[in-house]
């Protein structure tokens, strides 16, 4: 039987229902990206939702596997998932991924610093979420480095010989740069130093290769200010209780999509994800089985449309 749509207009559609159920009716190989910021099972009851999935072990074996075995399957051959949690399910949730995709397709685990110091008293205090990143194919994927107005300057090499990061590379086909002869390794691939050579954005300082060029590496810490929450923690948000910044969803979706691309949230919420698809001109399939999710994210969009 075909879900209905909720909400279905510019290339965005909105489904209110439980997510396996769409996830197992969507086309294969259909979704370019796929980011979820999943149920924390933190035990607490919000006041659109109820996040208890029980024994968090269970909950990723038995609630999380078919779900994310399907997310699997409707994502393109060089498509890519970002699974947001925290510390009670990203272990269990890193051995499922690992087991479903494949290790080799492991691309990072990102901390995203979520908040300024709380009111914990008997322990360390937890300011971090984890989203965990997977590419479908560990050779194939999409990966747009982000540049800046300035120039930046970052080596190519790093300390100890790593094994198949130990060729002899040549600049101008001539000059040999043989890193391991110095206990280094690279961190690029022969492929990717001949395209910057190729730019002119190679530079030699010292013996050792340098990028010299407008592209800002990012790294797996994203605790900029725009990364935070932007709601109290103490006051219900505006129109969600956890809406994720819309920060965090730009830089996926800038750095992991093409244009045209299609993307999907399963646990859509406050709507964000919808929101960045529709701002970068992305298509999107997004879900929740909350309606009250599915109504703010479209009085999100239409707020949107109005000052078009």
């Amino acid at each position: 039987m075909k879900i209905p749509t909720y909400y279905d207009r510019g290339g965005i559609a909105i489904y209110n229902c439980d997510n396996l159920e769409l996830l197992r009716e969507h086309p294969s190989e259909s979704i370019n990206l796929i980011y979820c910021d999943i149920l924390y099972n933190t035990g607490k009851v919000f006041s659109d939702y109820n996040d208890n999935l029980g024994n968090s072990r269970d909950a990723v074996e038995n609630w999380y596997r078919p779900r994310i075995a399907e997310m699997k399957r409707v994502l393109t051959k060089n498509g890519s998932i970002f699974i947001h949690c925290n510390w009670r399910l990203d272990s269990y949730m890193r051995i499922l991924m690992d087991e479903i995709f494949g290790a080799n397709c492991f691309r990072n685990r990102i901390y995203r610093q979520h908040s300024k110091e709380r009111g914990f008293f008997s322990n360390f205090d937890s300011q971090v979420d984890i989203i965990l990143y997977y590419s479908k194919d560990p050779e194939d994927f999409v990966f747009v480095e982000q540049k800046t107005e300035n120039y930046n300057i970052v080596p190519l090499f790093e300390n100890g010989i790593l094994e198949g990061r130990n060729q002899v590379m040549y600049l101008d086909n001539v000059r040999p740069i043989d890193l391991s002869s110095r206990g280094k390794h690279w961190l690029v691939t022969p492929e990717q130093f001949a395209k910057m050579a190729r730019l002119g954005e190679v530079r030699i300082i010292d013996g050792f290769p340098y990028r010299y060029s407008k592209v800002k590496p990012v790294g797996n810490l994203w605790n900029e200010p725009d990364m935070l929450d932007d709601y109290s923690r103490t006051d219900l948000a505006e129109a969600y209780d956890t809406p994720k910044p819309l920060a965090i969803i730009r830089r996926i979706f800038k750095t992991c999509c093409l244009p045209g691309d299609v993307v999907a949230d399963f646990f859509l919420g406050g709507g964000s994800t919808a929101v960045v698809a529709k701002e970068l001109g992305l298509k999107g399939v997004f879900c929740d089985i909350n309606p009250s999710a599915c109504k703010v994210t479209v009085e999100k969009l239409g707020k949107m449309e109005k000052t078009e």
